[in-house]
Parts: structure tokens; C-alpha cells; sequence
């Protein structure tokens, strides 16, 4: 069920009420009589409910104990049924200061707001065992610091169902339904047996939301400073600069065919001229310092008490039976055909899950490559990675991993290599990997980037210097998310259509591009500017952007990210690089081109 704005829907609450019905059973109903009743009453004109996305013939299905695995193809890999699933993102990326039953989020007092230690989740018609395919639901119930219920939804959550008694298993959620009253339901395919467990996270209450959208908007990026060094033979200065424009007399350092303003104070010595731009670096303790001080009372205890918590339930595990057998041995000659590059899928929902340490797809096969397949399908390769460092790591894994093969080239005088750009050739296989920065804005690195290797992405895709045999990795969101929405979409615009254009004139040429992954928080204003929250909508938004670009593959990381063994970090486990390396070497080789 998503709340969505009027349109003609006549869909009635008696209708909804059955539905729940034949899904969950009667006491479900009841349960939830009470909380329907208080959502009816605190629904504006503006909005009304729609019944959950699931037809006639998915509903008995659903309201099934057992279900049935399903036979695919001719080898009858066996496979659980797909079930719908909805944008979970969309109720927390929209939205303003109140609520729907006209709370105002920011005038609230702390002990008003979602607490971690209070606010519980439950098994619906929990029972002994399950089976595999089967469906579990899990019900939240939010309540303040006074124990109190809530009676409006928002929070954000992450959850996950996971085993670890053998090795690693996981999965995200099929489905989360915030009913806006402080109940939620989440469903789950159970796909593997054992004893599996359940993690209910908060993430963030909904009452930070409007200092998250501060972040989103741009209006907290805007206090992003950064810093030019002007040099002139044994001259040199340092003067504040920004993507935003500044106070005059300045220097307009911008880029205009890829959208990459950036503006530095003029220097105030006669002898620089705004030719003499040399260097950049992050002026981390003006910019981040400033975020910390602006924060509202209410927001910095908020996100200091109540950020990235479990939640407790009231039966934390489950067994599934193993009278089948795991599902995934039972497919292990895969009828799905491999991933090929299809467009970036709509939406932020459950892509995959693990099954005993390994990714796997709901949509399509993954292959999973040794260093000597791995060569294999390198050959004749020019992969060119450009983006940040989560997609350097890309570079770093080759160079690892594959440093049997693969040969390290000098890096260029006054390159940094956080910054590239770094290279990687075997010239046997006629193999090249090369990896570049993504241009202004960098905000991660206390240490130098020399003016003239900063590249745009959309410049580079244009220039034509890499050929029609090529292959683009691109990954483009860390450094985004404090300069807000719009500059965003605006950068992500241009790189589409450099994209576009190279995919015009070189039908032969690929473009993959690698989506963001979870953070970790080591301090509060990494918390302001790259909030899961704030993640999860960039993410949305660069997705929705190239909906109707069908001639690139998409990499999942947050998927596999949120649902990890491994702790949070921008930076994630090599293992986890690793799986992104499996789908982007099965794009090259085994997947379909278009």
C-alpha cells in the first residue's frame, strides 16, 4: 500500500479490509482495526489509500501456508514466485514539516519523538517452522520516549533477515508499508533454511526529516567551502571558493558544458590572476563545523540518541525446515539467463539476496569468476572508471587481485592516487583499466588535486580519446550529496547526455553505471550530509534520470550494501567489491549487449 495523491481511485476501506483478510487472517484485522480507523480519521482531503498492488490471482497465493516453488524451463530449477514490490523511498523523499495529521515535526519535544527503545516489531501469526518460499510478516509499532504510540508514520527504517550459523545468508524486505498512523508491515520470502533471524534497524526518526531535507535542497550544502590555491612562480595564496556564486571580486573557474560552476574569491594580491589556479582541497573544518553549529536542539539530539539503532522485537528468529532442501542447491544449474544491460531499474527496492557468502540476483544469473576466467573475459578490454572512490576500488580490486596479470603504470607527475588517473595493462591480453576522478566537487580528501587533472565525466565521455571499444564505468554520488538536489540533477543531466551522444556515435561502446552504497557515521556532520535518508533520495533520483536509457547496465551496491555481514563503510569490504566485479565482468561477457 502506498499513499499516493487522489486520483479517481474508488477504492473502499471495506475492500482493503478484505484484502487483509484473505492475506493475513482475521486477527490481523483486528489487530489493526483500531489504527485503520485513526488513519481514516486523520487523512486530508488531498491523499487517500490504496489498496496493496496485488491481483486476484497473487492473493491466494499469498494467503497460502506453503508456497509452491515454481518450475522454470526445461532443466526445472525451482524457483520462489515474484512478488510485487513498491518504491519504499518514495514516502521519505517527499514530504515537508508536517505530517499527515498535521504534526509539526520540528516543534516537537524530544521525549514526542520515535524511540529506538521503545518503538518494537512482531512476527505476524508466528509458528514453529516455515517452509521455504513461504511469506513472513513482520509488524512494527513505533512509540515515543513516554512509551507512548505514535500516530503518524515517516520513520525510516532498514531491515533484513539473515543467517549466519554455516555462512552468510541475507535478504531485504519484498515490501514495507508505512500505514502513516505508527504501524508498519514488512514482507519477506524466505528462500534458504536454517535458523533465520530478523533486524529491525531505525534509521532515522521522522522527526529529523526536516533537517535531512535541508541537505537535500542544497540550503546546508550551500555552506560547503572549499579551498583555491593560486600560484605564481614563488607567489602563492589561498582563498575560499564554492559552487555557488560568491561575493564579488571573484573568479569564475566554471565548466559550463558539463554543469561544473565553481567560483573562488579573487586573490588579493595584484601579482595572481585567476589563470593561476593550481590546486584544490576541502576546507573540512570551516565547512563541516558550520553544519554541526546550525544544527536545531532537537535535531542534534536526534541524531545522536536516536540514529542507526536496532529495535527490539519480541521473537528475534525462526526456523525454516529443510525437509526440500536450500533453495538455491536445488537451482544450482540456473535458468535465469545471465544480466545484461537492460537500463537502470525504477525504483529502490529488494534486487537480490545472499545465500552462504555469495550475491544473488532475483532477475537474472550472475557469473562468479576466478582471476583466470576473469583474464579471460578482460581481454581486448579498455575499461575506463570514472567516478569516486567507491568505484576506484573497482581499480584497486584488479590491481590486487589480479596483480598477476596486470601491471601497475607509473602515475603521472603531480598525480595523487585517490585522484588518478591510475592505470592498469597487460599487454598480451591487450588489456587496459584506467581509473579518474569525476571532476569538482571533492569533498573526502584532505590532501591536494592539481587544477589540471580535474576531468568532468560528461567532457571525457565527449572527447572521443577512448575510442568506440571501450567500456565506462561510472559511479557519481559521494561528493554530491551536500551540494543538494538540484546541482545534482543538474551534473547528472549533462553526463546523461554525453552518455547519449557516445551511445549514438559508438553503437559498439558501453556505459555501466554503479549505484551508491551505505556510509558509515563516524562523526554527526557525516551524519547531516550523507544521511542514509539523503543516500537513498539521490539514489532515487539518478535512477529516475535514466529511466529512459535502455543502453546501459546498472550495478546495484545498495542492495547488497544494506543487507551486509560487514559493518557500514563508504568504503565497503572487499568481498562486496568483489560481488559489483561479478556483475560487470557477466555484462562484458555473458551478458547481452542491449
Amino acid at each position: 500500500m502506498v499513499l499516493t495523491k487522489a486520483s479517481g481511485c474508488n477504492c473502499t476501506m471495506k475492500t482493503f479490509y478484505a484484502m487483509l483478510l484473505i492475506m493475513f487472517g482475521t486477527s490481523l484485522v483486528i489487530v489493526f482495526n483500531s489504527k485503520f480507523n485513526d488513519l481514516t480519521k486523520n487523512q486530508t482531503p488531498d491523499f487517500q489509500i490504496q489498496p496493496m498492488r496485488y491481483d486476484r490471482r497473487t492473493i491466494p497465493q499469498m494467503a497460502t501456508k506453503h508456497l509452491s516453488y515454481r518450475r522454470n524451463g526445461d532443466q526445472h530449477a525451482r524457483t520462489c514466485p515474484k512478488r510485487p514490490t513498491t518504491n519504499i523511498y518514495k514516502t521519505y523523499v517527499t514530504g515537508g514539516d508536517k505530517t499527515m495529521n498535521n504534526t509539526i515535526l520540528s516543534e516537537l519535544d524530544f521525549v514526542e519523538t520515535t524511540s529506538p527503545n521503545f518503538t518494537t516489531f512482531s512476527i505476524i501469526d508466528e509458528k514453529k517452522s516455515y517452509k521455504l518460499c513461504e511469506l513472513l510478516v513482520v509488524k512494527i509499532e513505533s512509540r515515543d520516549w513516554k512509551n507512548n504510540s505514535k500516530t503518524y508514520g515517516g520513520d525510516f527504517f532498514r531491515l533484513k533477515i539473515f543467517s549466519e550459523d554455516k555462512a552468510y545468508s541475507a535478504a531485504g524486505e519484498d515490501e514495507l508499508i508505512d500505514f502513516q498512523n505508527g504501524t508498519y508491515l514488512a514482507f519477506f520470502t524466505l528462500r534458504w533454511s536454517g535458523k533465520v533471524k530478523v533486524q529491525v534497524k531505525l534509521i532515522h526518526p521522522v522527526e529529523v526529516l526536516p533537517q535531512m531535507r535541508l541537505t537535500l535542497t542544497g540550503r546546508t550544502g550551500m555552506n560547503s567551502t572549499f579551498v583555491g590555491i593560486f600560484v605564481n612562480k614563488n607567489i602563492s595564496e589561498e582563498v575560499f571558493c564554492r559552487y555557488v556564486v560568491l561575493e564579488p571580486p571573484f573568479c569564475n573557474l566554471s565548466d559550463p558544458l558539463t554543469h561544473g560552476p565553481w567560483f573562488c574569491k579573487k586573490p588579493t594580491d595584484s601579482r595572481l590572476t585567476c589563470d593561476d589556479w593550481k590546486w584544490h582541497k576541502k576546507n573540512r573544518n570551516g565547512t563541516f563545523l558550520k553544519l554541526e553549529e546550525n544544527l536545531t536542539p532537537l535535531s542534534k539530539e536526534l541524531l545522536t540518541k536516536s540514529h542507526m539503532v536496532n529495535i527490539p522485537g519480541n521473537r528475534h528468529s525462526i526456523i525454516v525446515e529443510e525437509k526440500y532442501g536450500d533453495l538455491l542447491e536445488q537451482e544450482a544449474a540456473m535458468t535465469l539467463p545471465y544480466c545484461s544491460m537492460k537500463g537502470v531499474p525504477n525504483g529502490i527496492h529488494n534486487t537480490g539476496h545472499f545465500f552462504k557468502d555469495v550475491w544473488y540476483p532475483h532477475e537474472c544469473t550472475v557469473k562468479h569468476f576466478t582471476v583466470e576466467t576473469g583474464m579471460k573475459c578482460l581481454a581486448n578490454q579498455n575499461l575506463v572508471l570514472l567516478g569516486d572512490s567507491t568505484i576506484r576500488q573497482v581499480f584497486e580490486y584488479f590491481r590486487d587481485v589480479y596483480k598477476k596479470y596486470l601491471k601497475e603504470l607509473p602515475l603521472p607527475e603531480g598525480a595523487y592516487s585517490g585522484y588518478g588517473p591510475l592505470r592498469l595493462q597487460n599487454e598480451k591480453s591487450n588489456t587496459f583499466i584506467e581509473f579518474h576522478f569525476h571532476g569538482l566537487p571533492s569533498s573526502g580528501s584532505k590532501l591536494l588535486l592539481r587544477t589540471d587533472y580535474i576531468e568532468f565525466i560528461a567532457n571525457r565521455l565527449n572527447s572521443g580519446r577512448d575510442g568506440c571499444e571501450v567500456v565506462y564505468v561510472l559511479s557519481v554520488w559521494a561528493h554530491f550529496i551536500a551540494a543538494g538536489k538540484e546541482f545534482y540533477l543538474q551534473r547528472l543531466l549533462a553526463i546523461k547526455e554525453a552518455v547519449k551522444a557516445l551511445l549514438d556515435r559508438c553503437p559498439t561502446a558501453k556505459v555501466i553505471i554503479k549505484g551508491a552504497n551505505t556510509k558509515d557515521h563516524p562523526a554527526l556532520w557525516i551524519a547531516i550530509i550523507s544521511s542514509e535518508w539523503n543516500i537513498a533520495a539521490h539514489e532515487a533520483d539518478l535512477r529516475e534520470l535514466f529511466q529512459d536509457e535502455k543502453r546501459v547496465g546498472f550495478i546495484d551496491a545498495l542492495e547488497i550494501t544494506k543487507v551486509q555481514k560487514y559493518k557500514d563503510f563508504v568504503h565497503p569490504n572487499r568481498k562486496i567489491v568483489g560481488e559489483l566485479v561479478n556483475r560487470l565482468l557477466t555484462y562484458l561477457c555473458y551478458g547481452n549487449s542491449y
